[in-house]
């Protein structure tokens, strides 16, 4: 579990500091809309408290959830992230992405399949074999022709497995079965984001949004929005 109140501490040293890139906007980005267009510029930290919120309402938001891990994710390695930060925001990120991916978002599969092939832990190659299949079974964006996972990375992730390790990854994502994504409460810091969003399309449906049904952040994916 991250330091909440570490990361927040940091998070908003990071955002301050961040800030003058975007001085040029007339008005602060705020809802998932203004939350989007900051992590297409790479802005992740000042998109990241607004798509924490956005998130917060749960089922039908799975895109923010996944585009908060994604950027959580991006900060623990972007220069600029203080040491003390980076541990929270790596955990942040994968917490978040496992969730969007629970939920059934494919961006976070794919992505999760990719983040776990770089890692070296004990289980983190059947964990990235894991998601790899569970994406590969998710038929949500195959109407859109998209494929998010990079041949290359599937490659790398299927040539590091043994035997075992394989029929054990496949045993798990047959079993896989879609957890919604829980409604939190919502903080009165939260509010004004949230109330930015309505009136329009709901956030988890968000084709040509980021990790949307038409390409976008999200994968180095063929087709709209992607690569190759």
């Amino acid at each position: 579990m991250y330091r909440a109140t570490t990361a927040l501490v940091a998070l908003l040293c990071l955002t301050a500091c961040a800030g003058g890139r975007s001085s040029q906007d007339e008005r602060p980005p705020s809802g998932f809309e203004g939350a989007a267009r900051l992590v297409d510029r790479g802005q992740y930290a000042e998109a990241l408290p607004i798509l924490r919120c956005v998130a917060r309402q749960g089922e039908g938001f799975e895109i923010a959830e996944y585009l908060a891990g994604h950027s959580a994710l991006a900060l623990s390695r972007e220069a600029e992230t203080p040491d003390l930060l980076r541990d929270d925001m790596r955990a942040e990120g994968f917490d978040r992405l496992i969730k969007a991916g629970e939920a059934g978002w494919p961006a976070a599969q794919a992505e999760l399949a990719e983040a776990f092939s770089t890692l070296e832990t004990d289980t983190s190659r059947t964990d990235a074999a894991y998601w790899a299949e569970v994406y590969r079974g998710n038929t949500r964006e195959r109407a859109y022709g998209l494929d998010r996972l990079d041949d290359g990375v599937e490659a790398r992730i299927d040539a590091a497995l043994s035997a075992e390790e394989r029929a054990s990854a496949s045993a798990r994502a047959a079993a896989f079965t879609r957890t919604p994504l829980e409604r939190l409460p919502m903080t009165p810091d939260c509010a004004a984001h949230v109330r930015a969003d309505r009136g329009r399309s709901g956030a988890g449906e968000g084709r040509g949004r980021p990790g949307g049904g038409s390409g976008g952040r999200g994968g180095q994916g063929r087709g709209p929005g992607g690569r190759g």
